[in-house]
């Protein structure tokens, strides 16, 4: 099973509305954009940098072992009808612009191979994280890395987005679709859908999620060029597909099911209401990673925060028509949804989380009251049936990725926030014992 990979929010606090219309700190990160009209594109057919020649071993030899920056990794220019690639400035506020985590996603296709990007870098193990080697170095300020095995393989950022069919040896910037692409998802080498456009993206709680106009986008080329997804569902916000067949969209507050490719999509879901005299300023963010078959795994970002708590809400279904809650954040969530009654979930704030299996997932979570913060895991087995709170995840204090390939084996990236650092950790007994792997300081 493909591990999807997960990021969050950078570790400032922001102002983003509250539920009662109070300005309030909350963690977000996102990138404004407008969108363009038109959709077809080429791909670049320039290659990024390649391997850097340095390759980092054990956890203490693993610090600020980063090259210099390789030349830029240059697009050719949209084709006719389209606009250029939208600013690549990130925003946690309008207007206030901030760095993407120097380690922002994390992704395993095995138990031996693996990618980590971040600003201006993609790292690569073959042996489980016991050594990582920089396969890219340059300007793209990446937080998503997308690889459907061991070869194929592709990085989204604020600047663009690379490919590779060489599992990382050489990177080639493709072509930015008419509106800039926040987030793919792939079935195959060729076969892929990517959420573009919206006017703000939203890095709380996993994948990165458009908000305010973002649309369904497939290509058939490997992402050479894109093309929208007739009667896809509208204010699209995260994908993902099982298969070519089955897939599901994430729009505000819904999603929604296809069985067909995209020709047909159904409503499968929508967040129970919030009680009489709660009024948000927007329906909550959808964020969503497929497990398999019919299975999908969701979490809800609300908005607002107060006393260090943000809302959140997680559901799951196996099948596309039963649906579960998991848990929620148990102070502004609770309130709000006083009907849904779910367990509390890891953290006061959301974090990234990993679909394992139509069974299993892995839910890392954010608590900044705990001194400098901590990043709770938790692990929900038997399809939501039980929850296991793992502790915190070690040598971290706010993670922005995880990727888990069993309940057991796991590995975290995100930042120290006393210290500054940023680091790997990996666990192999289900988040008990933590190691480092790597450390940027």
């Amino acid at each position: 099973m493909r591990v999807m990979s997960a990021i969050i929010s950078s570790s400032r606090l922001v102002v983003r509305p509250a539920r009662s219309g109070l300005a309030l700190p909350a963690l977000a990160l996102l990138a404004v954009a407008g969108l363009a009209a038109g959709c077809g594109t080429t791909s670049s057919g320039q290659q990024a940098a390649g391997p850097a020649s340095s390759s980092v071993t054990s956890p203490a030899a693993a610090t600020s072992a980063v090259p210099a920056p390789a030349p830029a990794a240059t697009s050719s220019q949209p084709a006719q009808g389209c606009a250029g690639p939208a600013s690549a400035s990130l925003y946690n506020a309008p207007g206030i612009s901030v760095a993407v985590p120097t380690l922002a996603a994390v992704q395993f296709v095995s138990a031996r191979q693996g990618w980590v990007a971040g600003a201006g870098r993609v790292l690569a193990t073959s042996d489980g994280g016991r050594t990582w080697t920089t396969q890219y170095a340059g300007p793209a300020g990446l937080y998503q890395v997308d690889f459907i095995d061991a070869a194929h393989g592709w990085a989204v950022g604020a600047s663009g987005l690379l490919r590779t069919a060489n599992g990382g040896a050489t990177w080639t910037a493709l072509a930015e679709a008419c509106a800039s692409i926040r987030s793919v998802h792939f079935v195959t080498p060729s076969l892929g859908y990517a959420v573009a456009g919206g006017s703000q993206v939203w890095i709380s709680g996993g994948v990165p999620a458009a908000a305010g106009g973002g649309e369904l986008l497939t290509t058939t080329d490997g992402g050479r060029t894109w093309k929208r997804v007739a009667g896809a569902p509208a204010q699209a916000q995260t994908a993902c597909f099982s298969s070519p067949a089955s897939g599901f969209v994430g729009t505000p507050g819904k999603v929604w099911h296809t069985a067909d490719g995209g020709k047909n999509w159904s409503l499968a879901f929508t967040e129970p209401a919030a009680a009489a005299g709660v009024r948000a300023p927007a329906p909550d963010t959808t964020v969503l990673e497929c497990a398999g078959g019919n299975a999908v795994w969701v979490l809800f970002l609300g908005y607002g925060a107060a006393l260090s708590h943000a809302p959140y809400l997680a559901y799951a279904t196996q099948d596309a028509r039963n649906w579960h809650v998991l848990f929620e954040e148990s102070y502004i969530e609770s309130g709000a949804r006083p009907e849904v009654h779910a367990p509390a979930g890891p953290g006061t704030y959301p974090g990234p989380f990993s679909a394992i299996s139509p069974d299993a997932a892995a839910f890392v979570g954010f608590s900044p009251p705990v001194g400098y913060g901590v990043a709770p895991l938790e692990l929900v087995t038997g399809s939501g049936a039980s929850l296991t709170k793992a502790g915190d995840v070690g040598g971290i204090s706010q993670a922005y990725g995880a990727a888990f390939i069993s309940t057991a084996q796991g590995w975290v990236v995100g930042k120290n926030l006393q210290t500054g650092d940023y680091a790997i950790e990996a666990t192999a007994d289900g988040g008990r014992t933590w190691t480092r792997q790597y450390l940027i300081q």
